[in-house]
């Protein structure tokens, strides 16, 4: 997260790539969405989840909203990956990252509010701005040029790109921005529900947790695809069959639609694998400093959605 989470169009990636050799990276489009400002940008998004509630006992009205997210569908992938080919999305980008920021944020609040209350909806959206701000500051720290979040009610939350990183290093720190401000929020919701005991901050503790955990699955395009890809590409020969048993336990077929984009991206690694060698260059020391920050955020995360589920059960 997944709420959780690069849209790249692959037929302009070759063009550019038969137009100057030294460019070699390649991006699926789906998971956590940039659209970006021109054809090349890429997509992140950020996984969101659906909570109905029914009447009863308080806490197991939580419990049972917070048990249900995991099997709700990920449908949203192909709907990102057609509204990132739309060009009026690009339009709506230029009005500028904060009126655009401000807007779309305040629409997507009022609509989550009709369907499941205006105090869930606040502080699900602002997991959601959490996390997308996480990648915008990553990515304007290590000199990349980005737009604002834009959110999109029962899509996600979008940032937009106007360049493609240089290398996997780069990719790998923009990917990690996410989940690790959204882990933050997930942490300081669940450190106000120790304090007030409000169960609506546990539902959201979950929340954020759920969706930081699942984007940090290592599946091109999710987060942990993009992060691991700095560590070794082929760990996304892990995620798949990860996310393949997620898809068969949780009786969720649309999964599958991911699990494609991931199986694409190895298929086109080891069919370019010579001409992407550069873009996968990594120093040894750098690799196993990613590989530390990977492991240690899902094990943390791991350890968060236990015990929040706990508290829920």
């Amino acid at each position: 997260m997944s709420e959780e989470g690069w849209a790249i169009d692959e037929l302009n990636q070759e063009n550019r790539r038969e137009k100057d050799s030294s460019y070699s990276s390649v991006y699926n489009g789906a998971e956590e969405t940039i659209v970006g400002q021109d054809e090349h940008a890429d997509d992140y998004v950020i996984d969101e989840q659906n909570i109905k509630s029914k009447p009863g006992n308080k806490k197991g009205l939580w419990a049972a909203a917070a048990f249900a997210i995991p099997l709700l569908t990920k449908g949203k992938f192909i709907i990102l990956f057609i509204v990132s080919k739309l060009k009026f999305l690009f339009v709506f980008l230029k009005l500028g990252k904060f009126a655009t920021t401000a807007v779309s944020m305040v629409a997507t609040i009022w609509i989550y509010a009709v369907f499941y209350g205006a105090k869930f909806a606040l502080g699900f959206v602002a997991l959601l701005f959490v996390h997308e701000m996480g990648h915008y500051l990553t990515a304007k720290r290590v000199g990349l040029a980005v737009s604002g979040p834009v959110f999109i009610p029962f899509v996600g939350a979008l940032i937009g790109m106007k360049e493609n990183p240089k290398d996997a290093v780069t990719e790998a720190q923009v990917a990690y921005g996410g989940p690790l401000f959204g882990s933050l929020a997930a942490v300081l919701c669940l450190a106000f529900y120790w304090l007030t005991g409000y169960e609506l901050a546990l539902v959201l503790a979950y929340v954020g947790f759920f969706l930081n955990i699942f984007n940090l699955l290592p599946v091109h395009p999710m987060d942990g695809g993009r992060i691991v890809s700095a560590v070794s590409p082929y760990l996304w020969l892990v995620g798949i069959p990860v996310l393949l048993y997620l898809m068969i336990t949780s009786f969720n077929p649309i999964l599958l639609i991911v699990v494609i984009l991931g199986v694409s991206q190895v298929y086109k690694l080891w069919k370019n694998r010579h001409e992407l060698s550069i873009y996968y260059e990594v120093p040894l020391r750098e690799r196993v400093q990613f590989g530390i920050l990977y492991f240690g955020l899902v094990g943390s995360l791991a350890m968060g959605l236990t015990y929040a589920l706990e508290l829920l059960a």
